[in-house]
C-alpha cells in the first residue's frame, strides 16, 4: 500500500486532519489510522488491514505506487496549483435559470456584510490635477504597445505633476465615474469599474505611491484614493534606498520618477468568493491593472520596470499593512531613462566574461 501524494496534515485543537488537496477531501483522523499512515510512509506494508481498507475507501491510500508528477518547485506551489483545481464543479448541471437563482440566492446571504467599496487611510490629503486625456492622443494603440518594454536604467529626472496624475488616474481611477448600469437597475453597488477587469468587480488592489522625483511634490510614501482622485500621504522622505533594498538589491529602478506597491485587500475577496481557487484571479488582477499602468506611461514616452521580488514583510511594515487581510504582490515604477532592457553594468560584466 502507498500514500497518495497530495495529502497535507494539519494539528488543531487536538486533532489530526488530513487534507487530499486534489480531489478536495478532508478527515479526522484517529490515532490508530494516523500511526498506519506513518508506517506506510516507512514500509508499504499493511499492519491493520481493516484500517487500511478504510484508507483505502477514502482516497488515502493506493494499492498501485503514485504516478510521480514532474513538479518543478517546492511542496507549497504544488499545494496552491492542484489545491484550487475544480472547484465548483456542482453547478456543472445546473442550467442557466437554476445558475442565476442560486447566484442571486448567494449574493442575498452576504449583501448586508459587504466590505467598503474604498480603502480609507489616515494622515493628510493633497489635491491631484484633473487629469488631461489628451496627453495620451499623440501615439497609436499599436505604438504603445511595441514600445512597451521593461527598462533597467534610468536616469533620475523629474516627471511632471500632470503626467503623475494622469497614470494614477488611468492605471487606477474611475475612469467610469458611477457604475450606470447597476444604478438603472436598481442594484446595489457592490464593485468598481476601472480600465482594468477585475474578479466580480471588486478590484481589491490598492497603490501604494513611492515619489521619487515628481514635479511639485515632495518625496514620500501615499496612498492613491480612487473614489476622489487624492493623495493620502502616509511619509514623507527619500525612500528610493530603501525600496531597493526591500526589492531585494534590484538597482535596476535606481532613478525612477516613482514607484508603486500594488497590494491585495483579501478581505474584499473573502466576502464574497469562499474558495482558495479565488486567489488565482486575485494574481490574476495585478497583472491586469499593472499592465494598465505600463502601457499608460509608455503612451507618455516614459520607460517602466516591475517586480514581484521583494521582502514581503519588509514592505508591509513599511506600507502599514498587516500582511494577511491586506497583502502586497507587485511593484511597477516608470521614469525617464535611455530604455536599455540590460544596464550598463551588466554588459561591462558580459563583456569581461566573454574575453
Amino acid at each position: 500500500m502507498y500514500i497518495v501524494d497530495d495529502l497535507f496534515f494539519l494539528i488543531e485543537a487536538g486533532s489530526v486532519l488530513v487534507w487530499n488537496y486534489k480531489n478536495h477531501q478532508q478527515y479526522i483522523l484517529e490515532t490508530d489510522y494516523f500511526l498506519e499512515l506513518l508506517q506506510l510512509s516507512k514500509t508499504n506494508n499493511p499492519q491493520n488491514e481493516s484500517i487500511c481498507k478504510e484508507l483505502l475507501e477514502a482516497n488515502l491510500i493506493t494499492d498501485t505506487p503514485n504516478q510521480s508528477n514532474k513538479w518543478g518547485w517546492d511542496v507549497l506551489s504544488r499545494i496552491f496549483h492542484f489545491g484550487t483545481q475544480n472547484a465548483g464543479s456542482a453547478t456543472l448541471d445546473v442550467d442557466p435559470i437554476g445558475y442565476t437563482k442560486n447566484y442571486l440566492d448567494q449574493c442575498n446571504k452576504i449583501q448586508n456584510t459587504i466590505p467598503s467599496l474604498f480603502a480609507e487611510r489616515e494622515g493628510p490629503l493633497l489635491e491631484l490635477p484633473e487629469p488631461e486625456i489628451s496627453l495620451l492622443d499623440t501615439m497609436s494603440f499599436l505604438s504603445v504597445l511595441k514600445k512597451r518594454k521593461t527598462s533597467r536604467a534610468f536616469n533620475s529626472e523629474k516627471i511632471s505633476l500632470k503626467e503623475f496624475s494622469l497614470i494614477l488616474y488611468c492605471s487606477f481611477g474611475l475612469i467610469h465615474g458611477g457604475w450606470e448600469e447597476l444604478a438603472r437597475l436598481g442594484l446595489m453597488q457592490t464593485g468598481i469599474r476601472k480600465a482594468s477587469p477585475s474578479s466580480g468587480g471588486l478590484h481589491s488592489e490598492e497603490a501604494y505611491v513611492v515619489v521619487y522625483r515628481v514635479d511639485g511634490l515632495e518625496q514620500g510614501l501615499y496612498h492613491y484614493r480612487p473614489q476622489d482622485h487624492k493623495l493620502t500621504q502616509l511619509r514623507e522622505g527619500d525612500f528610493e534606498k530603501q525600496t531597493i533594498r526591500m526589492n531585494y538589491n534590484q538597482f535596476f529602478s535606481e532613478g525612477l520618477s516613482f514607484g508603486v506597491y500594488l497590494a491585495v485587500r483579501l478581505e474584499k475577496i473573502w466576502w464574497k468568493y469562499k474558495h482558495s481557487r479565488s486567489y488565482r484571479g486575485a494574481l490574476l488582477d495585478m497583472g491586469h491593472v499593472s499592465q494598465n499602468f505600463l502601457v499608460v506611461s509608455t503612451a507618455l514616452e516614459l520607460q517602466t520596470w516591475m517586480t514581484a521580488a521583494f521582502h514581503d514583510s519588509q514592505v508591509e511594515s513599511f506600507l502599514g499593512i498587516d500582511g494577511c487581510k491586506e497583502s502586497v504582490i507587485l511593484f511597477v515604477g516608470v521614469g525617464k531613462g535611455t530604455n536599455q532592457a540590460i544596464p550598463e553594468v551588466m554588459r561591462e560584466q558580459l563583456k569581461k566574461r566573454n574575453k
